[in-house]
């Protein structure tokens, strides 16, 4: 009977699969990562102009052409988001490890990922921040940024440059709930998130294993604020990618950046709504 149980238990054993093998290398972020994301960034955002700008759209009454900017957004987002696993993939990580969403608490995978050349110019443990000291340095960046932008933006007034007015936003996505959930959900919360991946995580890495840490930082805060094509905000947006950088570097993870880039968005955003419905 003992003989027929170690048989049965052996048969087992051979048909169970192999355990998955342990990750014997993690692959860095390459230039190649950096062109892919850059060309998803212009593909996208060229479609959804495309798109937003054709005759049969502006033919739609207002909650159609809502409706379809909404809907452009979240294709526009979920195929970076599609872009970003599959770089993942090719790294042998997963997504949340890849970009560093949460701490990696595996000594073998750690000591991987240190030699896979994320940042040559890597903090101690002793000068990582803590949990407190991270969220005042969130609350006051983010104060900081805003004050600037107010200044900025009265500086700018002074000397005569036309600001796009407080109501844009309202003006692409109406006044309604709906507009309002489209607002929050694409540049409040979807944006920072694809944007903190992208520019913090795989142009940041991979800058920073062929310079500086500094310069990495500099060079992404400029590639960050030609993206978003605006000659008046390119400045603030300078020193918000300056600052996330800061963040990611000091606390190890993208999650202080991206509160502070969701914030920093959810202020401009709340000001128009609010002068527009008051």
């Amino acid at each position: 009977m003992a003989r027929r149980s170690a048989k049965a238990t052996a048969a087992r054993a051979r048909r169970k699969p192999a355990p998955r093998k342990r990750i014997a290398n993690v692959r860095p972020w390459r230039w190649l990562d950096v062109a892919w994301v850059a060309v998803a960034l212009f593909v996208a955002t060229v479609l959804t102009v495309l798109v937003l700008g054709n005759r049969m759209t502006a033919l739609m009454p207002e909650e159609g052409i809502v409706a379809v900017r909404a809907i452009m957004l979240i294709v526009f987002y979920l195929m970076l988001l599609a872009i970003l696993a599959y770089r993942a993939h090719c790294r042998n990580l997963n997504f949340s490890q890849s970009y560093r969403l949460r701490s990696v608490k595996d000594k073998q995978l750690a000591a991987e990922l240190a030699k896979s050349g994320a940042q040559q110019d890597r903090i101690s443990e002793e000068d990582q921040l803590s949990s407190g000291k991270i969220a005042l340095v969130v609350i006051g960046l983010f104060c900081a940024l805003r004050l600037f932008v107010i200044v900025y933006t009265y500086a700018i007034g002074q000397l005569g440059w036309e600001l796009p007015p407080p109501e844009r936003l309202t003006d692409l996505f109406g006044t309604t709930l709906f507009g309002l959930v489209a607002v929050i959900a694409s540049i409040v919360i979807l944006a920072p998130i694809i944007e903190e991946l992208v520019f913090r995580v795989i142009m940041l890495e991979t800058f920073a294993q062929k310079m500086p840490f500094v310069a990495a930082a500099v060079l992404q805060a400029l590639v960050f604020s030609l993206y978003h094509f605006s000659l008046w905000a390119a400045l603030p947006n300078i020193l918000l990618a300056l600052s996330c950088a800061y963040l990611v570097r000091y606390s190890k993870t993208t999650i202080p950046a991206i509160v502070l880039h969701m914030a920093y968005n959810a202020a401009p955003v709340a000001a128009a709504f609010y002068l527009t419905i008051t």
